[in-house]
């Protein structure tokens, strides 16, 4: 949410004043700087690298490479060059800064407000890092100063979307699921992403509304959001409560969305065969053998829709393909168990 602070005028005023900075190393700093301004890391570390081959020492350049190794995730490697830097510039915001972020990364809540703080004391003016202090105050457990920091970084930015969404978790985590969202919602609003309404979905779910939480996990499949394994359990979940059109409805977005997945395309068919939409059912699990050759759980339906019509050629051939890819699995052991009585009658053993 809050990305690096990355180093500016004030900064480059810091580093290029160094008292004996030669003429060479000042002009190679100010190419590796101008790299780092405009975002090209990987260059400003590379060009740091060669300063820093020649000058080991050199204070300001490990600076900018550990501000560049910020940018790039490499975190650890950051850290050691910042606090490297440290002590040649006091004054300098963007080290408390990228400090407190990394901190915050690796799970070091303590570290990360404590340097937070030292970037407000230097004169941080950055309202993003308020939100950041206010969400680790709340892991930290310190709930009343997380809220008054949030209503700091609400009269800087009272429009936030960010801040909607961290009020919105806030309020899930206490058990407020009215609360929580009406702060989706709101956010929603002003930008109706995947990740949200999967969110907003999930806190219908455990506020126990089904059906509206299928609604927002809908919508954020279509947006390439929400997990297709969550919307097959909610599938199932109607299926299991005899509600087969809930659970047709869902299946049949599955296997739009992916047509090749034989596990969505035997649900459909379990669900249209409930239905008594047999051709429907019996063309599904058709389609799920050819997509997965050893699915048992097909071979069965499909001999069992051919024992029910007295076809007892069709219904033998589908169970013995049935115990033969069920071999081993002993979820299907009571099936298996049956599928062999009924093949000795209709075999005539």
């Amino acid at each position: 949410m809050v990305k690096s602070w990355l180093v500016g005028a004030a900064v480059a005023a810091l580093i290029f004043a160094a008292a004996g900075t030669a003429d060479e190393l000042a002009a190679k700093r100010n190419v590796a700087q101008a790299a780092l301004l405009v975002g090209d890391y990987e260059r400003a570390v590379e060009l740091a690298d060669g300063i820093l081959a020649v000058w080991p020492d050199d204070p300001g350049t490990k600076l900018i490479r550990g501000l560049a190794r910020a940018g790039l995730g490499e975190y650890e490697a950051a850290e050691a060059d910042l606090k490297a830097a440290e002590a040649h510039f006091p004054n300098e915001i963007a080290i408390p800064f990228n400090l407190g972020l990394i901190a915050e990364r690796r799970g070091d809540h303590k570290a990360a407000l404590n340097y937070l703080d030292q970037a407000f004391a230097k004169g941080l003016e950055k309202p993003d890092a308020l939100l950041l202090k206010a969400q680790i105050l709340d892991k930290l457990g310190r709930r009343a100063e997380a809220r008054a920091t949030l209503e700091q970084y609400l009269a800087a930015k009272p429009n936030s979307r960010d801040a909607l969404l961290v009020m919105a978790q806030w309020a899930r985590a206490d058990g407020d699921y009215a609360k929580a969202i009406e702060y989706y919602d709101a956010a929603l609003k002003r930008f109706r992403d995947g990740a949200t309404l999967v969110e907003l979905a999930a806190t219908y779910k455990v506020a126990g509304d089904k059906e509206k939480a299928l609604e927002y996990y809908l919508e954020a499949a279509a947006k390439g959001s929400a997990s297709p394994d969550v919307l097959a359990e909610f599938a199932a979940d109607y299926a299991a409560a005899g509600e087969y059109e809930q659970a047709r409805g869902i299946y049949n977005e599955l296997v739009k969305q992916y047509p090749r997945d034989a596990h969505y395309r035997f649900g459909l068919a379990f669900v249209e065969q409930q239905l008594g939409m047999g051709a429907e059912a019996l063309a599904g699990y058709r389609k799920v053998i050819e997509l997965a050759p050893d699915f048992a759980e097909a071979y069965y339906n499909l001999a069992t829709a051919a024992d029910a019509t007295e076809d007892e050629t069709g219904a033998i051939a589908n169970y013995r393909k049935f115990l033969a890819y069920s071999e081993g699995r002993a979820d299907l052991d009571a099936t298996r168990a049956k599928v062999k009585e009924r093949l000795a009658i209709l075999e005539g053993n």
